[in-house]
């Protein structure tokens, strides 16, 4: 991964819905020579595992901040 994950922050936090969590990322940051944003990433998939959602998400967004910053 070539993105300085360090001018960004990852908010993996899942919801609870429907008995299950639900995985999705916030990303904010501001990537070198950029603008600040904010991105929602919506629902991602739904987990029975709190600790499994949240490390999708994280993975997820990683992937998101690669593809585009990398």
């Amino acid at each position: 991964m070539n993105v300085d994950l360090a001018a960004f922050v990852i908010d993996p936090t899942p919801r609870r819905a429907d008995g299950e969590y639900m995985a999705h990322a916030k990303i904010s940051g501001a990537p070198s020579g950029g603008a600040a944003f904010t991105h929602l990433s919506g629902d991602l998939a739904g987990f029975d595992l709190r600790d499994d959602a949240i490390r999708y998400a994280s993975n997820w967004a990683k992937e998101w901040l690669e593809k585009r910053y990398g």
